[in-house]
């Protein structure tokens, strides 16, 4: 069931600006969804707003984060994609030693298989129920399905909470990041990485941005409303910084390009010419290094007692 947000999420403010109406241009959902923006932070959000329950209706089966991401590239490939500058990996924090992990939004679970590797105690949640299934059936992951407030985890369990494009998708941001500070032990660490709507290709491209994702992504976050977020649920910041690759240039110019023959945003010549996606990577670098990069990746801890 959708219901009107009348005060900002991030800020409280009560006024509001109509930014239009977008719809799906990923997965082939139908329909058109209004999309609001804060007057006073510029936080943006559908506007009316859906449960969760509601917005995992919303996810196709072939979603890329519930596939098996089990197989690795060969060696040959990481060295070819580290030659063309295509080690764009999540910035993660580093650690001391293991501790245990949860990853929220953890689809079928590549994190996590790759975390217990490596000796941390492993722990998901995740809303899709395959993805969920698969990631147990075929790692033994133990991934919660529901929300994240549907999973009742004791306080102070855990040493490293992760996000990673999870966080635009949750239609209660407030509620959960009180969840995330009380389940953190104290010196903890969060990561959260989020598409840029203060980006540069955001504001070009409008309601094309490859990133704007309506209707699953609930919010569209800046480093500043982010951050703020961050701070009124008792977490510090440590970090913002910028981590893109090339999707949001040439992933928005293929969507534009598409807006008026029903392909979707991964159909084109554009967005699959490998020559363009490497001129691209290397433009969403240039974008990230001016503070403009599609996608921010904040990390907080969780302040010692």
């Amino acid at each position: 069931m959708s219901y009107r947000l009348e005060r900002c999420p991030a800020c409280e403010a009560t006024t509001q600006r109509d930014v239009g109406v977008a719809r799906d241009r990923h997965y082939g959902i139908q329909g058109e969804y209004r999309v609001a923006q804060c007057d006073s932070c510029e936080l943006v959000f559908l506007n009316p707003m859906y449960e969760d329950s509601e917005l995992a209706r919303f996810y196709p089966q072939d979603y890329y984060a519930y596939q098996d991401h089990s197989r690795e590239l060969s060696p040959a490939l990481r060295f070819v994609h580290r030659m063309l500058g295509f080690q764009d990996g999540t910035k993660d924090p580093i650690f001391e030693r293991p501790g245990k992990v949860l990853d929220i939004g953890c689809g079928s679970g590549w994190f996590l298989s790759k975390r217990g590797s490596e000796g941390w105690q492993t722990c998901g949640v995740e809303i899709s129920e395959a993805a969920a299934r698969l990631g147990a059936e075929q790692a033994g992951l133990n991934i919660f399905r529901g929300t994240l407030l549907e999973a009742g985890f004791p306080a102070d369990s855990f040493d490293y909470v992760r996000l990673n494009h999870s966080f635009e998708h949750i239609s209660c941001p407030n509620e959960t990041l009180r969840e995330i500070y009380r389940i953190l032990r104290p010196g903890g660490s969060v990561l959260i990485a989020v598409p840029n709507y203060s980006s540069l290709n955001a504001r070009m491209f409008g309601r094309y941005w490859f990133y704007l994702g309506i209707p699953v992504h609930a919010f569209s976050y800046s480093a500043n409303n982010l951050s703020r977020l961050l701070t009124r649920s008792g977490l510090e910041v440590r970090s913002v910084i910028h981590n893109s690759n090339y999707a949001g240039i040439l992933g928005s110019f293929q969507i534009w390009l598409n807006r008026n023959n029903g392909k979707r945003s991964t159909e084109g010549f554009f967005i699959n010419a490998v020559s363009l996606r490497v001129v691209s990577q290397w433009m969403a670098k240039i974008f990230d290094w001016f503070g403009q990069g599609d996608v921010i990746e904040a990390i907080a801890w969780k302040p010692l007692r």
